[in-house]
C-alpha cells in the first residue's frame, strides 16, 4: 500500500531526526488533543439532552457519565444551557490551547531540522560543493525553508490530533448510541479514504508539473538577470518574458489543482452522509406514521447529526493533511535527502582537533604522489605529484588555463582529497582530525571573489563578530592590501556596505579587499591564485612590494599567468599534461624550458 511502502518510510525518516524533547513534546501535544475529543463528547451529549428534551422524548435520567438534574421542562433546560454555555467556552479554550501547542511545536521542530540541515551542509567536505550545482543545492534548502513545515510537520501535527480526537468522539457515541451511528460514521471513514486513493496520484502530477515548471522560471528569472548586458544589446527581453509568461502560467495552474484536490472529498461526501443519515435514522419512523417513534428518533438523529457537524471539521482537515503530505512527498523527498546528511568533515571547535599552533609544520609542507580527478572523470588532472615546499618560501605555479595549478593549490589547502598519495606536514600524513587545524592556517585568495553583503569591517574580518573586531588590526591589512587610502576616502569609511557579492567595488577594489581579509588573518600558508589579475601595474606592484614585507613571516604559493608577477619567487613549478614538467628559478627554468621561455616572451611584449 502507498501509505507503507512510501509515505510511512518518509515518515519515518522525519521522525527518527526528532530530538527526544521534540518528542515528548509531541506526545503532550497528542494528548491534549485527546482531551479534546473528551470534551466534544461532553458537548454533544449536552445538546442531544436538550434536544430530547424539548422534543419531549422520554429520556434517562443518565447519559453515560453525565447525571443531570431532575425538576421540570424548564429547570432540566435551565440547568443544561447553562452547563453548555459554560463547556462551549471551556472547549474554546481547549482548542485554542491545542492549537497554539501545535503551532509551537510546528515552529520549534522547524527550527531544529533547518538548522541540522544548514551545519551539516556547511561541514560537507568542498568537493561536495564543486560536484553539486548551487542553484540545485540553494532551491532544496528553500524547500526545507519553506515547504517541509506546511507539507510534512504541520500535516503529521494534524493527523495525529485530529484522529485522537476523532477516535475519542466515536467511542462515546458507540457507547451511547450502538452499532447504527458508529456504520454511518465507518461509511464516511471509508468513503473518505476511497477517495484519497483516487486522488493522490493526481495530486503528485500536479506537484510534479508544479515543480518542474517553478524551478524553469527560477532557471529563466536567474539567466535573464545575469544575462542582462546581452539582453539589452540584443534586444531579446521578449524571449525571456514569453518563457517565462508560458512556464509561469503551467506552474500556477498545476498550484491551483493541487490546492484544490484535496477539497474534493469534502463536496461528495458530506451531502453523502446526511442523506445516508437521514435515510436510516427517519425514514422508518415517517413510514409507520408513529409520531412517538418520530420523537424518539430525535435526540439519537440529534446527536449523530452533532457528532457528524462535530467530526466533519476534523476529518476534513485529517485527510486534507494525508493528502498534501502523500502528495507532497516529490517536493519534500529531497530535500529529506539533505536532513539526513551527516557532517563530511569535523570543526575546527570539535574537541578531536588539536590547535592550529600544534599542526603548523616547521620545515615542510608536501604533496606525495598524489593523483587527482575530477568526479566520473576517467583521466586524472594531476599524476603522482611530488612537490616540497619549504615553510617560509614562495613558489609560483605556472602554465597554460586548465593545467591543474588551482587543483593543486586545492590539494594544499586540504579543500581536494587525492586518489593515491597524500599531503604531508613535516613528514607526517595530515588526518581528518588535523585537517581542520591545518586549514585555519591557510588563506586563499582566488580570481573570483566572493564578499558578504556587508560592511568593509566585517568583509576583511570575515566572519568574526562584529564586537570582536580589531579596527587596528583592519587598517594594517588594508595598508598591506594597498586599499586603506581608497577606504578612508569612503562615505563612512570601514562601515561602507559593499553591496551583494561586493557589486559596489570594481574589481580591482574587490581583489585587494579579498588580499586584506588573508592579511587580516595573519595566514601562515598563503595562496594567491591570480589574485592580482585585475589591478593596474602599480597597485600591483605596490601589493607585491606589500606581499615582500610579510612574505617571510608565511609560506606563499603564487598562481600567476602574468610572469612578472612570479619573478621573485623562491622556485617556480610549471605543470603541463598532468604533472611537473619542470622547475627551478626564474633564470633557471627560462634556460631549461622552450614552453616557459615562450611564455616570458609572450608576457614580455
Amino acid at each position: 500500500m502507498p501509505l507503507q511502502s512510501q509515505t510511512w518510510k518518509e515518515l519515518s525518516t522525519l521522525l527518527r531526526e526528532l530530538s527526544p524533547k521534540r518528542r515528548k513534546f509531541l506526545g503532550f501535544v497528542l494528548v491534549a488533543s485527546l482531551f479534546q475529543g473528551i470534551i466534544d463528547i461532553l458537548l454533544v451529549g449536552l445538546l442531544s439532552r436538550l434536544v430530547g428534551l424539548l422534543a419531549g422524548a422520554k429520556l434517562d435520567d443518565q447519559i453515560p457519565g453525565i447525571r443531570f438534574f431532575g425538576g421540570g421542562l424548564l429547570d432540566q433546560a435551565g440547568w443544561i444551557v447553562l452547563l453548555l454555555i459554560a463547556s462551549f467556552w471551556f472547549a474554546s479554550a481547549v482548542r485554542f490551547g491545542v492549537a497554539l501547542l501545535e503551532a509551537l511545536l510546528t515552529a520549534d521542530i522547524w527550527s531544529d531540522l533547518v538548522q541540522k540541515v544548514y551545519n551539516n551542509l556547511l561541514l560537507q567536505n568542498y568537493e561536495f560543493f564543486t560536484q553539486k550545482r548551487t542553484a540545485v543545492l540553494s532551491e532544496r534548502f528553500n524547500r526545507i525553508l519553506t515547504r517541509v513545515t506546511s507539507t510534512v510537520i504541520s500535516p503529521v501535527i494534524a493527523i495525529a490530533g485530529n484522529i485522537l480526537s476523532v477516535s475519542a468522539l466515536l467511542i462515546g457515541v458507540a457507547i451511547a448510541l450502538g452499532g447504527k451511528a458508529i456504520s454511518i460514521f465507518l461509511f464516511l471513514l471509508i468513503a473518505y479514504l476511497i477517495a484519497s486513493l483516487i486522488i493522490t496520484p493526481y495530486l503528485r502530477l500536479f506537484l510534479r508539473q508544479k515543480m518542474r515548471y517553478t524551478r524553469r522560471i527560477r532557471l529563466t528569472f536567474g539567466e535573464s538577470l545575469r544575462s542582462i548586458r546581452d539582453i539589452q544589446l540584443y534586444s531579446s527581453h521578449h524571449f525571456f518574458v514569453n518563457r517565462f509568461m508560458r512556464d509561469g502560467t503551467i506552474a500556477k495552474r498545476n498550484d491551483r489543482l493541487a490546492n484544490i484536490l484535496p477539497n474534493v472529498p469534502k463536496f461528495l461526501i458530506e451531502p453523502a452522509g446526511i442523506t445516508v443519515l437521514f435515510a436510516v435514522g427517519l425514514a422508518p419512523a415517517l413510514l409507520s406514521g408513529d409520531g412517538d417513534q418520530l420523537r424518539g428518533a430525535m435526540p439519537q438523529l440529534a446527536t449523530v447529526l452533532l457528532v457528524l457537524l462535530r467530526i466533519s471539521g476534523p476529518l476534513q482537515s485529517m485527510f486534507r493533511s494525508l493528502n498534501r503530505l502523500r502528495g507532497g512527498l516529490p517536493e519534500v523527498k529531497d530535500a529529506l535527502e539533505l536532513l539526513c546528511m551527516r557532517p563530511g568533515r569535523l570543526a575546527l571547535s570539535n574537541p578531536a582537533v588539536p590547535s592550529p599552533d600544534g599542526v603548523m609544520p616547521r620545515r615542510l609542507i608536501e604533496l606525495r604522489d598524489v593523483t587527482y580527478s575530477y568526479g566520473l572523470s576517467n583521466s586524472p588532472v594531476l599524476r603522482t605529484i611530488d612537490l616540497s615546499i619549504p615553510v617560509g618560501s614562495r613558489i609560483a605555479l605556472v602554465g597554460k588555463t586548465g593545467s591543474g595549478k588551482t587543483t593543486l593549490a586545492h590539494l594544499l589547502l586540504g579543500l581536494y582529497k587525492p586518489e593515491s598519495g597524500e599531503l604531508l606536514l613535516d613528514g607526517l600524513p595530515v588526518s581528518d582530525e588535523e585537517m581542520p587545524a591545518w586549514q585555519a592556517n591557510c588563506a586563499f585568495v582566488p580570481q573570483q571573489i566572493r564578499l558578504l553583503d556587508s560592511s568593509v569591517r566585517e568583509n576583511v574580518a570575515f566572519c568574526e563578530d562584529p564586537d570582536q573586531i580589531d579596527d587596528d588590526k583592519v587598517w594594517a591589512a588594508l595598508k598591506a592590501a594597498q586599499f586603506a587610502d581608497f577606504v578612508a576616502d569612503m562615505p563612512y569609511g570601514l562601515f561602507t556596505m559593499c553591496g551583494e557579492n561586493g557589486m559596489k567595488l570594481s574589481g580591482g577594489q574587490r581583489q585587494r579587499l579579498s588580499l586584506a581579509r588573508a592579511f587580516y588573518r595573519n595566514a601562515k600558508f598563503l595562496v594567491l591564485d591570480e589574485a592580482t589579475s585585475a589591478l593596474d601595474n602599480k597597485t600591483e606592484h605596490d601589493v607585491m612590494q606589500a606581499l615582500e614585507l610579510v612574505g617571510r613571516r608565511c609560506t606563499m604559493v603564487v598562481i600567476a599567468h602574468r610572469l612578472s608577477t612570479v619573478k621573485k619567487c623562491d622556485r617556480i613549478y610549471e605543470i603541463a599534461d598532468g604533472g611537473i614538467q619542470a622547475s627551478g628559478d626564474f633564470k633557471t627554468l627560462s634556460a631549461m624550458s622552450s614552453s616557459f621561455r615562450e611564455m616570458a616572451m609572450l608576457d614580455e611584449s
